[in-house]
């Protein structure tokens, strides 16, 4: 992956009457990336794409492709492609047809078009199903005719809003696969809309994760797991055991607790801060046993113990705060029955203190 910017969205702001959909938001696109934006329902991933395709026009702000202004760009004269939900294939067109249109359109030589047809029939697998028609293709090979089509053209960016939100959860799992093999093998520079964070860690080289029309972090899957910037991230990529703190002298201290010694981030002293932890950081204790490393310790209640596959998860209730554990078949298990008392022991090295995200 280069580190060349191919898209840089500078200051963009949008509003609809009184929302702000977009709040200053500035990202760097890098050339052949697999870029994400990452956020729920209302956030501005959306109108932050169809800006970048050039169906919205920003109210301030600029979006540049390859250090060009696209802001008096039409749709149609501006190098990128967009895949939107609906795959919109044309029923009475063969899967060969269907691809070749874009080109078709534009009077490119008979001979080319073949050529290029036949080249992303071969990226895309569908070979085999080229003189087939849409109804006789499942979900899965439609979706694949319909990026096959939006590729054909050889865009700079190709921009994917929500394209495997038709699918099923064993397809569109399958298909994030495929998505990120394609992506790799043709070279090309994808952004792609989501709300399934699932979907993004799979697929994404980076993710920007957008709340409230703003980003509240840009980073690789295993940064935004790890590190997240804030508690809404936090909670946002996978699952979060968040214990609410305030800031003292030296650290964080919660409720029935002494001070853990932990970097605060600059917050001043009495801001709330939230300890976080991940599920499979959390310890669960034997009776009486002693733990070596230094460790927030709580006493609780099991409510629930689930066994799924390889992994066992385990929900403890301490006081008012439901804490999340995750075990592997090939750790050492504790046994515990719901409603049974126990220990849980998070460790400081695994802790992070999370501020509130930007209102």
């Amino acid at each position: 992956m280069s580190s060349q910017n191919v898209i840089s969205i500078e200051s963009a702001v949008k509003r609809f009457g009184d929302v702000i959909a977009l709040d200053r938001v500035s990202i760097e696109i890098r050339e052949n990336e697999f870029f994400a934006l990452l956020g729920p329902s209302g956030c501005g991933k959306t109108t932050l794409l169809r800006a970048i395709a050039g169906f919205g026009v920003l109210d301030s702000g600029r979006i540049l492709l390859d250090g060009k202004d696209l802001g008096h760009s039409k749709p149609y004269d501006r190098p990128v492609n967009m895949m939107f939900q609906s795959y919109a294939l044309f029923p009475h067109m063969r899967v060969r047809d269907n691809i070749a249109y874009g080109l078709k359109a534009d009077h490119l030589p008979k001979n080319e078009i073949e050529a290029r047809v036949d080249e992303v029939l071969g990226i895309a697998d569908m070979h085999a199903l080229a003189d087939r028609r849409p109804h006789e293709l499942s979900g899965g090979q439609r979706q694949r005719v319909a990026l096959a089509r939006a590729i054909i053209k050889r865009p700079r960016v190709l921009l994917l809003d929500e394209p495997l939100a038709a699918l099923d959860r064993k397809l569109r799992q399958e298909m994030q696969i495929e998505l990120k093999r394609m992506q790799h093998e043709i070279g090309l520079t994808f952004v792609v809309v989501t709300h399934d964070q699932e979907e993004a860690m799979t697929m994404a080289d980076r993710i920007a994760v957008m709340r409230n029309g703003r980003v509240l972090q840009i980073a690789p899957p295993q940064e935004l797991y790890r590190r997240p910037a804030d508690r809404f991230v936090a909670s946002f990529i996978g699952t979060m055991n968040l214990l609410e703190g305030t800031t003292v002298a030296g650290g964080v201290t919660i409720p029935g607790h002494e001070t853990v010694p932990i970097d605060t981030g600059g917050a001043g002293l009495g801001s709330p801060l939230a300890l976080g932890i991940r599920p499979g950081d959390v310890r669960l204790l034997t009776e009486g046993e002693e733990i070596d490393e230094a460790s927030i310790v709580l006493a609780g209640i099991v409510e629930t113990t689930a066994f799924i596959g390889s992994q066992s998860h385990t929900l403890v209730r301490v006081h008012e705060t439901a804490v999340a554990i995750t075990v592997t078949a090939s750790a050492s298990t504790v046994l515990v029955e719901d409603g049974s008392p126990c220990r849980v022991a998070l460790p400081y090295t695994a802790l992070l203190a999370l501020p509130d995200p930007p209102e």
